[in-house]
């Protein structure tokens, strides 16, 4: 005999929600291990003591967290998942009759209470804190890499504009050493009664740059092996131990990989209290600036070397010897180039000039093959701090750095991955770079939370 449910959803019960969450579920693992309710102090300046009650703070946030741990990249779209799925009720705390907020409650705190702030910032910091007191960092050794976002933008409306060039912040840690050495070379020309010769280090003065009409914040990305258009760049550090995501940073997508860098770790430094011994990066971190900027900090770096090579045919300056008691070079022919200048280039690196002398290279056998045709000497162009360069690749053959990297591929590449995929990292429908921000934060928090239950479970 068939059997016919007709009293389907004619009876009143009483029901516990917490019944139909799993034990082993991701949001029952995260309310088990973290509470929430420091949020409340955090987000106490923000609303006014006068007037009716609004929205629980903490259930905003967290609704926007299970956005992101769910890989929900829609306001809208949340609003009704939350309103059918009975786990996303539970963690919030709302009953099968309690109303759900609103998707434009987001836009409207986020446009109008939030604006300018960093609530979102302290949150994820204050995690990123119980972290350091369970000992799940260690800070001892970050790794960094960045990965692109996709604007929502159009790349065809892009209009050049002429800006005074400023070095890049990562650039004047150089600045104290560049006008030392000028100074010095100044003084050792008066004192010899010499003239002062070479090219005097001029700074910047403008630059055309192009701008993304609807998203001004973006920038154009335009790398080999890259999507090209408006992006956003997220530069993130990992602690090594477990992974937790200490610090991500967005900026424009033309913005180089290094710039960023140091900044960030004198950030991670003071904001945790953190001792960073050592950190990794890859070979697009392998400048001057960086690797000074890592000593002033007493970090090692362990950093992919990158491999230079003579634009043209000619004698490498790796065959030429360099003194470091005179700072002279001597050629493969015996000959001495001299320090001679100074000079900026236009990317904003110092470089020390050695020249020959044009007696010497007028009759040397080697001519042709150094410095061919055209020139009538040979120069050799030396980073400031150059001999940093040379410590980063003897470093480059250690087994130590052989680790390192090898944690900075687990790690950077695999939480991009994973980001990109499971936590609304693909690209943005919101513009500004103070929403890019939230959005990287969040991602990264979902990030953190998911390997924080798995270590304490």
């Amino acid at each position: 005999m068939m059997g016919r449910n007709d009293e389907y959803q004619s009876k009143m019960e009483f029901i516990d929600l917490n019944a139909f969450v799993p034990s082993n579920h991701i949001l029952r693992l995260i309310k088990e291990k973290i509470d929430f309710s420091f949020i409340y102090n955090k987000m106490e300046k923000y609303y006014s003591k006068l007037g009716r009650k609004s929205l629980d703070p903490v259930l905003l946030f967290k609704m926007l967290l299970i956005g992101y741990l769910f890989n929900i990249d829609s306001e809208r779209q949340l609003e009704q998942e939350v309103h059918l799925n009975i786990a996303y009720r539970w963690f919030l705390e709302l009953d099968l009759t309690d109303s759900v907020p609103d998707h434009s409650t987001f836009s409207q705190n986020r446009r109008r209470r939030f604006k300018d702030s960093t609530v979102f910032q302290e949150i994820f910091d204050h995690i990123v804190k119980l972290c350091i007191e369970k000992g799940l960092v260690t800070g001892e050794e970050i790794v960094t890499d960045s990965t692109h976002i996709k604007a929502s933008a159009s790349k065809g409306k892009v209009e050049k504009v002429v800006v005074e060039k400023t070095p890049s912040q990562y650039l004047n840690t150089l600045e104290l050493e560049a006008k030392k050495i000028e100074n010095e070379q100044e003084d050792k020309r008066i004192e010899s009664g010499k003239k002062k010769s070479g090219r005097k280090p001029k700074g910047p003065s403008t630059e055309t740059i192009s701008i993304v009409k609807t998203d001004s914040d973006s920038g154009l990305l335009n790398r080999p092996g890259k999507p090209s258009g408006p992006h956003y760049l997220a530069h993130t550090s990992i602690d090594t131990k477990n992974g937790i995501i200490v610090d991500i940073h967005p900026s424009p997508g033309n913005i180089n990989d290094c710039e960023p860098f140091v900044e960030r770790l004198k950030v991670i430094q003071e904001k945790f209290d953190l001792d960073i011994k050592n950190v990794g990066a890859d070979r697009g971190y392998d400048t001057t600036p960086i690797h000074h900027g890592l000593k002033t900090l007493e970090i090692t770096g362990y950093i992919s070397p990158v491999k230079h090579d003579n634009a043209f045919n000619t004698t490498s300056h790796r065959d030429f010897t360099y003194e470091n008691e005179t700072d002279t070079y001597i050629c493969p022919n015996r000959k001495i180039l001299t320090f001679t200048h100074l000079a900026l280039q236009k990317n904003g690196n110092y470089f020390k000039t050695y020249s020959a002398k044009t007696k010497d290279c007028k009759v040397c056998p080697l001519r042709e093959t150094c410095f061919g045709k055209t020139a009538s000497r040979r120069t050799i162009a030396r980073p400031i701090a150059h001999e940093l360069l040379e410590e980063n690749i003897h470093r480059a053959k250690t087994s130590e750095y052989k680790l390192v990297q090898k944690l900075r591929r687990v790690w950077c590449e695999g939480s991009f991955g994973t980001m990109k995929s499971k936590h609304n990292l693909y690209k943005t429908y919101k513009r500004g770079i103070e929403k890019i921000q939230e959005q990287c934060l969040f991602s990264a928090l979902a990030i953190n939370l998911k390997r924080v239950i798995k270590v304490m479970s």
